[in-house]
């Protein structure tokens, strides 16, 4: 069973492994390496916001953060750990994301890695590539 909870301080061990586990090959795709010091300090940046940790069975595999804006809701993260992807936890959470903006009458916003594969999981849940910056897609969902 797929559920969320909010995160706590017992949690920071698993979120940090997390992030390195979840953007590791992508930023090294990207940038050409992976510097830890740079790496914590963004993770911990990101620490500031409410983070829900997603459970599997009662053992964590991912993370989920969603913001909400004056117009819209912004996924800030949407993380899985590498050995439980592609198994639809990560579309599962997604689709209740997408529920609770429906119910809300609110797009969705977000931005990821040029190469990152999620662009592929947005794009098969009905987002839209809106514009790109020299690192990023911007993507946008619309309810309805």
């Amino acid at each position: 069973m797929i559920r969320t909870r909010q995160a706590d301080a017992s949690d920071h061990a698993f979120l940090r492994e997390l992030h390195q586990a979840a953007y590791r090959d992508v930023v090294i795709r990207q940038f050409g390496n992976w510097v830890e010091a740079d790496q914590d300090t963004w993770f911990e940046q990101q620490l500031g916001s409410p983070i829900q940790v997603i459970e599997l069975d009662g053992v964590p595999v991912g993370a989920v953060a969603l913001h909400d804006a004056a117009d819209h809701l912004f996924l800030a993260e949407l993380q899985i750990l590498p050995e439980f992807q592609n198994r639809g936890i990560g579309s599962a959470v997604l689709r209740a994301e997408l529920e609770r903006a429906t119910a809300l009458a609110r797009p969705i916003r977000l931005r990821v890695l040029l190469q990152n594969h999620a662009v592929a999981l947005y794009l098969r849940h009905g987002f839209t590539i809106t514009s790109q910056t020299e690192t990023h897609y911007l993507m946008a969902w619309e309810p309805g």
